[in-house]
């Protein structure tokens, strides 16, 4: 969500907070989006805050760098950063409910910039979940008035780039990757899970499946398609190095398209 603009200030970069559900419309300065509002997708953008909070709890490092002026008891600092570890590695198992919280509780706010997303941390709220033996009693904080020295900046290289009708954030870390596309993982998924259920039940048909899962006969057919990708395309879209303008809705398009041999699939969606 933007913040109030003050008077006599330029045109604020957008932020987004954790409470966004599905997207946000911002304004953006015009060397980045043009004189035109976009809509960002906050699964997207909410996935990368994730995948960078993750590395920096596995940074003993950074971590250390983070907490040395709350924490100076070396044997506390060590106690920390391990739960730092442990937290990284529990991230991906925990509730929806559960991750909302913690960005809740840790995020001040995320700032799309031209080159770049720089996430805000709160270092003391971090301290204090670090302290805590346990995230079950996570709960959302109040709203305070955060000062430069509680503040603490993780940066990520990305750009954000139209893709078809969508605007969608193309990150890139020192190790050339990138956030997985969740669109593209879950249309996938779904296209393995109805074709093992047709070939399980021999009785079952496109059409039974189609009217259970309130689907267009059409749009299972396409979906039916994708098992038959090649396997390294379907590793390069899980790892999130398929190309920029390859989303669930073009791949969903050329689906009736593919080629049976996997060299000519490659070329058909630009890998």
């Amino acid at each position: 969500m933007a913040r109030p603009r003050s008077p006599g200030r330029s045109r604020a970069v957008p932020t987004w907070c954790p409470d966004v559900r599905r997207f946000l419309q911002l304004d953006k300065p015009d060397e980045v989006f043009g004189t035109h509002r976009r809509r960002i997708p906050a699964g997207n953008l909410e996935n990368l805050v994730i995948g960078r909070l993750r590395t920096f709890l596995a940074d003993a490092g950074a971590l250390l760098t983070a907490i040395s002026d709350a924490e100076q008891n070396g044997a506390q600092q060590k106690r920390l950063i391990a739960r730092g570890c442990q937290i990284s590695e529990e991230l991906p198992t925990l509730a929806p409910d559960m991750v909302r919280s913690l960005l809740m509780t840790l995020v001040d706010r995320v700032d799309i910039k031209a080159e770049h997303i720089e996430i805000r941390l709160y270092r003391l709220r971090l301290h204090d979940l670090l302290k805590a033996q346990t995230m079950d009693s996570l709960s959302p904080p109040q709203a305070s008035r955060s000062t430069s020295d509680d503040i603490l900046k993780l940066k990520v290289k990305a750009r954000l780039q139209r893709v078809g009708r969508e605007m969608k954030l193309v990150v890139h870390n020192a190790d050339d990757q990138v956030v997985a596309d969740p669109g593209l993982l879950r249309i996938i998924a779904r296209a393995h899970d109805f074709q093992e259920r047709l070939m399980d039940d021999r009785d079952l048909t496109v059409p039974a499946v189609a009217s259970q899962e309130r689907l267009t006969i059409g749009y299972l057919s396409r979906l039916l398609r994708l098992p038959s990708l090649a396997p390294d395309i379907v590793t390069a879209i899980i790892n999130g190095k398929h190309p920029p303008e390859l989303s669930a809705k073009r791949l969903t398009r050329l689906a009736l398209k593919l080629p049976t041999d996997w060299a000519e699939q490659r070329k058909l969606l630009g890998f």
